[in-house]
């Protein structure tokens, strides 16, 4: 094994070594090279043109890395006219409406607008330390620093993105004195956090940290930005902005977002099936108990898009097989279903244990984590007193491993669709796990990236068109990959689900452009609890106006244990006490996936998400900054959901609508709204505050 390690490093080295002897500093307006210094050590500095009114910045102490390895950025630069660069001076670079400008102290620079003169970060240092790398039989391919980056939003304003975030004091929507590490032994626990290097600001910019390994964001007295990365070669970073002829007072969102799909990758569209109604509980343990509900739901002509096989359903974790005691005739459920119009998605976990029959060939052939030592490192965690363990997803061969597990026990029998989850992955063991003989301080935040590649390239081979996964994890360039994410294992409260909507927007804004929720909650709530009965509604009403629409929760009481296992308590539509308003807002769902379909298809087209804030269309609208409990849902639709018990009114702002002869329609109670101002809308259990964006035209018909 050794040796291996040896002989593909040294390659590595040599394929690096040759390519970084290829002059980068070719004379061009385009690209600007030149040496700075930070504490009196000399820098290498590379600007250069990275789409329109973007520029993308790498600055290290050694030779400049043109492709590094699993970072953010597509590997091809996008093409833009040389007309938009200029190099005014020795010390300034400029592409479009965005200027590059090392100080007169020759150690600081600063990025600035040159339409408006306004100075967007001014970069107060950035700092290389050594980077001691762990005694092992590894070897870096190259030198790896601790970098740390700090600079200031010259402008006041705030910045949304990052991902997903619901942890702490973290109640807005902008962030606010907040600490982010990327660190999966920090996030994980939340157990759904999702952690994105992008952000928009409120002074017309966006920043991307195109760094694949552990490290933080900071953020303080929203001006004061850190970042850091704990093993990296070199910064690297990429920012956008608005054109010329764009002003803070016009929708300039769309603009940013546009610029950061075009070098990031767009999303695909959503395949047709995947807009309606998931249903899914912890767990369904065998194919009767699925094909009961599935069958009750037909009968009741509730339509479902999509339901769901939980975890445990086989008999050990890398099986990637179903328990056939449990699950004994696969191509008649696949039948049934069918005949019912239902796709099937089943939870696929990328653990193996010890006691699974894929561990000794994965074991003997080297497609699980490692420790320094190149002996094989087992998770924090047990299952039925055996070892878990954590496949190596950076390496092809352990993905195509997988994928031939999966395409034989679950795409044999036309299962195309996968539940990725506990893909952090779980019970991870930070800094202490090796790659594809690299450490995970370098490259760990892409683990889950690399998994979803697994079932992407698998499915793109078979000549798979609808291809759709969910997962707990995601970095940029997953959605790419049709990765849809769900927020995780999140409690069944009202605090919890004003969390949601807010977590949602910074969700969209993030480049997230299919996620959905456990409607509900998922920790276990009594279905006799009056309280969660309303709140179970009221999450209804919410879920229907996420991209995805999907049920998913563990009641209590459980069910009693059979030979198959524990189960949750049910979780059927027609079992709760607001069935009746529950099915009309699944039928209303139903009714608006052309709607859906074509909003997440313009997300394909420039990167603007279906579900976005209030500001994002009325960015001149001070009021729609502060409006954090309401949503867009597409250009017509505005979403107030109801998150307090027993409210019989809430409160909805409502902009102005600059388009001429345009006004605000109640849509259960159609009755008009004059734009610009707040109202207190009144509810009942039978509806919320929805809104609809209406012309004159519709109002005479």
């Amino acid at each position: 094994m050794l040796i291996s390690i040896i002989y593909k490093y040294s390659c590595q080295f040599i394929i690096l070594f040759i390519f970084q002897l290829i002059p980068c500093c070719v004379a061009s307006p385009c690209l600007f090279t030149t040496n700075i210094y930070s504490n009196g050590l000399k820098q290498q500095l590379q600007v250069e043109s990275w789409g329109s009114d973007s520029i993308r910045i790498r600055l290290s102490p050694d030779v400049i890395i043109q492709t590094p390895d699993y970072q953010a950025l597509l590997p091809e630069k996008p093409i833009l006219g040389k007309d938009n660069c200029q190099q005014p001076n020795r010390n300034t670079f400029i592409n479009g409406n965005i200027e590059f400008i090392i100080n007169d102290d020759t150690e600081t620079w600063s990025i600035q607008r040159p339409s408006d003169g306004l100075i967007l970060i001014q970069v107060q240092s950035t700092r290389f330390l050594p980077y001691n790398y762990p005694v092992s039989v590894y070897s870096p391919v190259y030198t790896l620093y601790e970098l740390s980056s700090i600079y200031t939003h010259v402008q006041h304003g705030y910045l949304y993105g990052l991902g997903q975030h619901h942890y702490g004091n973290n109640i807005t929507l902008p962030y606010h004195n907040f600490h982010l590490p990327f660190v999966f032994s920090s996030t994980a626990p939340t157990n759904g956090d999702i952690t994105i290097p992008w952000y928009l600001h409120t002074s017309g910019f966006g920043f991307l940290w195109n760094q694949p390994g552990y490290g933080s964001f900071d953020v303080r007295n929203d001006t004061e930005i850190m970042w850091t990365a704990n093993a990296t070669h070199q910064l690297d970073l990429w920012i956008t902005t608005i054109p010329k002829e764009a002003t803070l007072s016009s929708s300039f969102y769309p603009v940013l977002m546009k610029n950061y799909v075009d070098v990031v990758g767009h999303p695909n569209p959503l395949p047709h099936f995947a807009s309606g109604f998931w249903h899914c509980k912890n767990r369904y343990r065998t194919q009767n108990e699925l094909l009961d509900v599935a069958k009750g739901y037909y009968d009741r002509q509730i339509p479902v898009s999509v339901i769901v096989i939980d975890y445990f359903h086989w008999t050990a974790f890398g099986d990637w097989k179903f328990n056939s005691t449990c699950w004994p005739n696969i191509p008649e459920m696949m039948s049934e279903l069918k005949s019912y119009g239902m796709k099937l998605m089943v939870s696929v976990w990328p653990h193996v244990a010890e006691n699974s029959e894929n561990f000794i060939t994965m074991n003997t052939t080297g497609l699980l984590t490692h420790d320094a030592n190149g002996s094989l490192l087992p998770t924090t965690g047990l299952t039925n007193h055996f070892y878990y363990y954590i496949p190596d997803q950076f390496n092809p061969a352990t993905r195509q491993y997988i994928w031939n597990r999966i395409k034989e026990n679950y795409f044999a029998y036309d299962i195309k669709t996968y539940w990725l989850d506990a893909d952090e992955p779980q019970n991870t063991r930070p800094e202490l796990q090796w790659w594809y003989g690299r450490h995970d301080d370098e490259i760990a935040m892409v683990w889950a990236r690399e998994h979803q590649r697994l079932f992407w390239d698998g499915l793109r081979e078979e000549k798979e068109q609808e291809i759709i996964m969910l997962s707990r994890q995601a970095w940029i360039g997953s959605h790419s990959m049709n990765v849809a994410v769900w927020s995780g294992d999140i409690d069944s409260s009202w605090e919890e689900l004003l969390k949601q909507i807010k977590v949602a927007q910074n969700v969209a804004l993030s480049g997230i452009y299919w996620w959905t929720t456990d409607i509900g909650g998922y920790h276990p709530v009594g279905l006799d609890d009056n309280e969660f009965q309303e709140l179970i509604l009221r999450w209804f009403q919410f879920g229907a106006f996420c991209p995805l629409f999907r049920l998913h929760g563990y009641r209590y009481p459980p069910l009693p244990d059979n030979e198959c296992g524990s189960s949750g308590g049910h979780n059927e539509v027609w079992l709760f006490n607001y069935s009746r308003q529950i099915i009309d807002i699944i039928q209303m769902r139903e009714s608006l996936r052309s709607y859906i379909e074509y909003h997440l298809n313009i997300s394909t087209q420039n990167g603007t998400p279906i579900l976005r804030p209030m500001f994002y269309d009325f960015n001149n609208d001070i009021e729609c900054y502060k409006s954090e409990d309401q949503y867009m849902f597409g250009s017509d639709y505005l979403v107030a959901p109801v998150y307090t018990y027993r409210a019989t009114s809430r409160s909805v702002y409502l902009p102005s609508i600059n388009q001429q002869n345009s006004t605000w329609q109640h849509y259960y109670t159609k009755q008009f709204y004059k734009g610009g101002q707040r109202y207190n809308i009144s509810t009942t259990l039978d509806d919320f505050p929805l809104f609809v964006k209406i012309t004159s035209n519709d109002i005479d018909t």
